[in-house]
């Protein structure tokens, strides 16, 4: 049986979610357990929870990390198993003969999933969604407190490298308005682009996937204007280009645009600001390793307050069944000193009536 995957790559908070949960509504597997939904993304993130943390194992290995503006594919030779991100795959989606694998990690982590799939000899399809960078940077920046700026280059960063990644495989670019605005249209094109056949089952399912991209799915919309100042040159550069992104010649002004950029990246990422940024990230180590310490302590010392409250309660409860026994006792010994009066004030009664009868009996 010949697989085929489709790896969805794109920035964070891009629609890579959105078109994920539409692929899984048409039939697309994306395997058995999936990241839970939570308050940054409420209807599912679609992701492969097992796939996600190697993703992260993988990262930090070569000492990056999703958020890394300092990233070259030269970190990648660190990386030297990858039996482990095989073994998921295989068990995973071994019994599917189209399967999706969604994560924004994918862009700096292709090569490593080249490899993999390619020698499984499984078929790669590519989905590139995309978004206004404007609208990714300000949902980053109220979900993770990241500032406008860096979220910006980040999808700069992430789009160019999945661009160039991506070039040799069957692909498409997918605006993320144009899928909220018309999904058939969007599901078309990416059939007609991956020859993959999700047309029909569209069709099948269209209500359902009318009612998963509700207009409440997508934030912070912004107006893509190359005018706005907030967004720097490289980035209006390549928004420029968005009417042509599924055209192929459009690879030789991406080869510029990249080209820019790395350029830029060695000239302000030197070897001082590095060693700077590194000591800066051993010191957030050791504070992470600090607040999982006192988090420990915590836990340890809210689980013995747990306990002293439980043992508290039961000796409460002990209490209250002793006090319920000493109230029934009270009770019995009033009634036996009613019954006692009683006998008593009856005694008198027979001592007073013999005292008489003896009186008359002498008489």
């Amino acid at each position: 049986m010949k697989q085929t995957c489709i790896l969805v790559v794109g920035m964070h908070r891009s629609g890579t979610s959105a078109l994920t949960g539409v692929l899984n509504l048409l039939d697309v597997y994306l395997g058995s357990t999936l990241m839970e939904a939570n308050f940054a993304n409420e209807k599912g993130y679609f992701e492969n929870d097992k796939l996600f943390q190697i993703n992260e194992a993988l990262l930090s290995q070569c000492n990056s990390s999703w958020d890394d503006t300092f990233y070259n594919e030269a970190k990648l030779e660190h990386i030297k198993e990858v039996d482990a991100l095989k073994r998921v795959i295989k068990q995973e989606f071994e019994s599917s003969t189209i399967f999706a694998i969604k994560d924004p990690r994918l862009a700096l982590l292709f090569p490593i999933y080249k490899q993999v799939l390619e020698d499984m000899e499984v078929d790669i399809k590519i989905i590139l969604p995309y978004r206004n960078p404007l609208e990714i940077a300000r949902s980053l920046n109220k979900r993770d407190g990241m500032s406008m700026e860096k979220g910006i280059l980040l999808w700069v960063f992430y789009f160019l490298l999945a661009e160039k990644h991506s070039r040799e495989y069957d692909r498409v670019f997918i605006d993320f308005d144009a899928l909220m605005q018309d999904p058939q249209k969007s599901i078309k094109k990416i059939s007609q682009k991956l020859k993959i056949d999700l047309s029909d089952k569209y069709i099948q399912c269209r209500k359902q996937v009318e009612a998963f991209l509700e207009p409440d799915l997508k934030h912070h919309n912004i107006v893509t204007d190359n005018d706005n100042d907030n967004i720097p040159l490289i980035a209006k550069r390549i928004l420029s280009l968005k009417e042509t992104f599924n055209n192929k010649s459009i690879v030789a002004e991406f080869d510029v645009l990249s080209e820019e950029l790395f350029v830029y990246q060695k000239l302000f990422y030197n070897s001082d600001i590095i060693a700077v940024f590194n000591e800066l990230k051993e010191s957030k180590k050791y504070l992470r390793i600090q607040e999982q310490q006192y988090h420990d302590e915590l836990q340890v010392n809210k689980q013995a307050l747990q306990q002293q409250k439980s043992k508290e309660a039961q000796l409460q409860q002990a209490l209250a069944l002793k006090e319920a026994e000493l109230q029934k006792h009270c009770k019995r010994l009033e009634e036996h000193e009613r019954q006692l009066k009683e006998s008593q004030a009856q005694e008198q009664q027979y001592h007073d009536e013999l005292q008489v009868n003896k009186q008359a009996l002498q008489q």
